[in-house]
């Protein structure tokens, strides 16, 4: 089959909740994790608001702050998936880890040394250890997982692309599992990025709303067992959800700003839907990027009537959680597959007055009630990068 790809783990750790049933909580209750940022002087600054994972992570992780994120949520995942460590022995598991930003921790950690202490011996092997690849290979070595690990760097897209990339492992035949999904760390290079981009909020995150001014810079993990239906069957595994299809798809427009039709996520939506064999009349809710910001919320507004011209529900989650980089869509990616179970729809929290949408259906005010059996997470990031998955109900 050409879906015969399935969820049996998940682990999240989020700036509103860390494991599922805190994270449902907060959504569905509309708990932000927006407050002031403590981890830096912010004082000089015109913003001083983010989305931070307020738990301690154990000291016993890697140094590297996404690094223990995504150690967290990982082993969120294999308990949820009934796996221990003799099972992950015996199998062929790689790890995918998207991310936006990788581990800086270990530049931010010098960029107020001397100028006689840069690019020291020291200084340079500081920064070895955030080289790419380090989170995926921190995952695999926290949890003994022997197949290939790597790090897939595509912005803000990357926890999608890690799904879909995990996606055509399985069909491939080349492993048993991948703990797939995403994680980025709070960065103080983020958080002056983007407010030097003058995309992020003052005061409230409102994705889709006509009175939205920004983004709020957040953090965070999404892991997911990603394995065969038939696998899963041998080893009497829950399925939580099918990846029933996946796209990724570039456009060479701008290096901060997306093609003002949308050009990328179009597509990444059509082949998405044409990896699973799909209509878009078939899919009931789309987890949408929905980042906060006049141009992105309106251009993928444009997306979503050109892709579903019958109209469908969607929301944005990032109204609470803030934009968690590289985890984001693995997040959003849990919140769909919450959704599929309960058959529950999370609102867009804040939206109060929706720019034009003409058929599409806003989510808002409060979760609701809906039969869906197949839901699009999309996603879209700096440097073109645009990327796609349909999920399925079990």
């Amino acid at each position: 089959m050409a879906d015969d790809v399935v969820i049996t783990g998940m682990g999240v750790v989020t700036p509103i909740g860390v494991g599922e049933t805190a994270f449902w909580e907060a959504l569905t209750n509309g708990q932000t994790g927006a407050a002031e940022v403590t981890s830096f002087d912010t004082s000089e600054l015109t913003r001083t608001l983010a989305c931070q994972v307020k738990e301690d992570l154990p000291l016993s992780q890697p140094p590297g702050r996404a690094s223990r994120l995504a150690v967290l949520a990982a082993q969120q995942a294999l308990r949820d998936a009934n796996l221990d460590a003799e099972s992950i022995a015996a199998s062929r598991v790689d790890v995918c880890v998207g991310t936006t930003m990788g581990e800086t921790v270990f530049i931010e950690n010098s960029l107020d040394d001397p100028d006689e202490q840069w690019l020291s011996h020291d200084h340079l092997q500081q920064i070895s250890l955030g080289r790419p690849g380090v989170i995926s290979r921190s995952v695999a070595e926290a949890v003994g997982a022997t197949g290939s690990a790597y790090d897939l760097f595509g912005a803000c897209a990357a926890g999608n692309m890690s799904l879909a990339s995990a996606r055509r492992k399985i069909l491939s035949g080349s492993c048993d599992m991948v703990l797939a999904g995403g994680a980025d760390g709070f960065s103080r290079l983020a958080f002056i990025g983007f407010m030097r981009l003058r995309v992020m909020a003052e005061t409230c995150c409102r994705p889709f709303d006509e009175k939205r001014d920004g983004l709020f810079v957040g953090e965070g993990a999404g892991l997911f067992v990603v394995e065969s239906s038939e696998h899963a069957r041998r080893r009497g595994a829950r399925v939580r959800a099918r990846v029933s299809g996946g796209a990724v798809t570039a456009e060479s427009y701008h290096p901060t700003r997306p093609h003002p039709e949308g050009d990328g996520l179009t597509r990444a939506t059509i082949e998405a839907l044409h990896d699973a064999q799909l209509n878009s009349s078939d899919i009931g809710y789309v987890c949408a990027h929905g980042t906060g910001t006049p141009q992105n919320d309106a251009i993928e507004a444009k997306v979503m009537q050109h892709c579903f011209p019958v109209g469908v529900s969607f929301s944005s989650i990032k109204s609470l959680t803030g934009h968690t980089m590289g985890a984001a869509a693995a997040i959003e990616a849990a919140v769909c597959v919450l959704s599929l179970e309960r058959q529950m729809l999370i609102p867009t929290w804040y939206l109060s007055n929706p720019l034009d949408v003409g058929n599409l259906d806003p989510v808002m005010a409060k979760p609701r009630s809906q039969s869906v059996q197949h839901v699009v997470n999309n996603s879209a990031g700096f440097g073109g990068y645009n990327s796609s998955v349909v999920l399925s109900a079990a």
